[in-house]
């Protein structure tokens, strides 16, 4: 778009000279130091390498796949036999020290049928939960820098309209000075314009200091130092599936890995019930027993059991089922969640979109419109500077809102990919 100006009468002479000399000087400094000019602009980041930054950056990732290789550690414990047990025992005589009878006995468990299996069926279950669940962790990680990488581009063109509007104020005030000394505007003319440079130079600074708190947070997202110089190129088309609402319901609950990973425990709980009841029946264990009774060797064999007499596992049993019923409740409450985010992003992007039409077919075209009008009227001397700041301020308003509505719609299309458990790869 093109900048803003105002046009005044003032002959321009000999102090045309020293901004054109200035900027000659700062060209050849250029030239002449290439290195701090490029240290000064660092190259803008990309969307995907800010993301690979991310997840390479990120403890969150980096505990999530320690809790993939935890569980696959109970998954490899649970498919291993239990250790034998060896027993020694020697009998003696009450009325003397010499041995009596002396006995070595080997003993290996064997679980009840149907416990390891379920064991290890729990295992794989909560693997697959753990994954499922670092999926999860990285599309979070994801949405999140998208959003900030979102944020940080459109509050820089917001900074770089308010910075615009601070110059043309500039501008504006010199203007009206000089028609106040030539007495063509009373001197409350100058006073407004002079405060108008007070606002503007306000809200430069509050746009930037926002900029700064947001690019510090997007730095230490990608393990960059809070006050490091960065800046992001235009954000990707496409961030949001171009699908009606009822497809994309569908492929939320068929893909959303929170879904996936409630359901995964789920299962695991649903195994774990199941071996709880089966622990009320007895383990055996068996095995050989080699002794020596009275100088004379026998071998023999041997069982041992554990009676469910007092214990039969019963309080376990009901934790366990608790605990089964309240994975799958849980399940479905995701499963509910999933939809209403869908639903909820859908409705936003849709509006978000909407409004961006509006102000890309006509809107931002007439403010700019209105301010040319009101500039041509107020350097005819037809209308006060009141009138052309009024204007200037609507289409500064149009403006700003035209970016903030691409941010919205940008944010909205964001969260809409993650809802629907998409955004691995970033979008071209």
């Amino acid at each position: 778009m093109a900048q803003w100006s105002v046009r005044h009468g003032v002959r321009a002479g000999r102090g045309r000279r020293a901004p054109v000399l200035a900027a000659a000087a700062l060209a050849l400094f250029a030239v002449l130091r290439p290195e701090a000019a490029s240290a000064q602009e660092p190259a803008p980041l990309g969307l995907e390498e800010a993301e690979r930054r991310a997840l390479q950056a990120s403890p969150a990732v980096r505990a999530a796949e320690a809790r993939i290789r935890a569980e696959e550690g109970r998954l490899r414990q649970a498919r291993l036999y239990p250790n034998p047990d060896l027993t020694l025992d020697t009998l003696r005589f009450t009325h003397g020290f010499g041995p009596k009878e002396t006995s070595l006995s080997l003993r290996q468990p064997i679980p009840y049928h149907g416990k390891r299996a379920l064991e290890r069926r729990e295992a794989e279950a909560l693997i697959e939960a753990a994954r499922r669940d670092g999926e999860r962790v990285r599309l979070d990680l994801q949405q999140e820098v998208r959003e900030a990488y979102c944020r940080i581009y459109y509050t820089a063109r917001i900074v770089e309209v308010e910075q615009e509007d601070l110059e043309t104020t500039k501008d504006l005030g010199r203007a009206a000075e000089a028609r106040v000394k030539a007495g063509d505007a009373p001197p409350l003319e100058s006073l407004k314009a002079t405060v108008e440079v007070s606002r503007s130079a306000s809200e430069v600074g509050r746009a930037r200091g926002e900029l700064a708190a947001q690019t510090a947070s997007f730095n230490l997202l990608l393990g960059l130092a809070p006050d490091a110089r960065t800046t992001v190129a235009a954000p990707p088309t496409g961030l949001a599936p171009p699908d009606p609402l009822s497809d994309l319901m569908q492929r939320a609950l068929e893909r959303q890995p929170g879904i996936k990973a409630r359901e995964s425990l789920a299962a695991a709980a649903q195994a774990a019930s199941e071996r709880a009841r089966l622990e009320r029946r007895p383990d055996v264990a068996i095995g050989p027993t080699f002794g020596s009774e009275e100088g004379s060797p026998f071998v023999g064999a041997g069982i041992a059991l554990r009676l469910p007499v007092w214990n039969r596992n019963q309080g376990n049993i009901l934790a366990a089922e608790a605990a089964r019923d309240e994975a799958v409740a849980l399940a479905g409450a995701t499963r509910l969640e999933v939809e209403r985010l869908v639903a909820d992003a859908y409705g936003r992007f849709r509006s978000a979109t909407s409004q961006q039409v509006l102000y890309e077919e006509g809107l931002l075209a007439e403010a700019e419109q209105l301010l040319e009008t009101a500039r041509k009227s107020y350097e005819g001397g037809e209308s006060s500077v009141l009138e052309f700041l009024d204007a200037r301020r609507t289409t500064l308003a149009v403006r700003q809102g035209y970016y903030r509505t691409c941010l919205d719609a940008a944010v909205a299309a964001i969260q809409l990919r993650r809802a629907v458990g998409e955004g691995t790869e970033a979008p071209q």
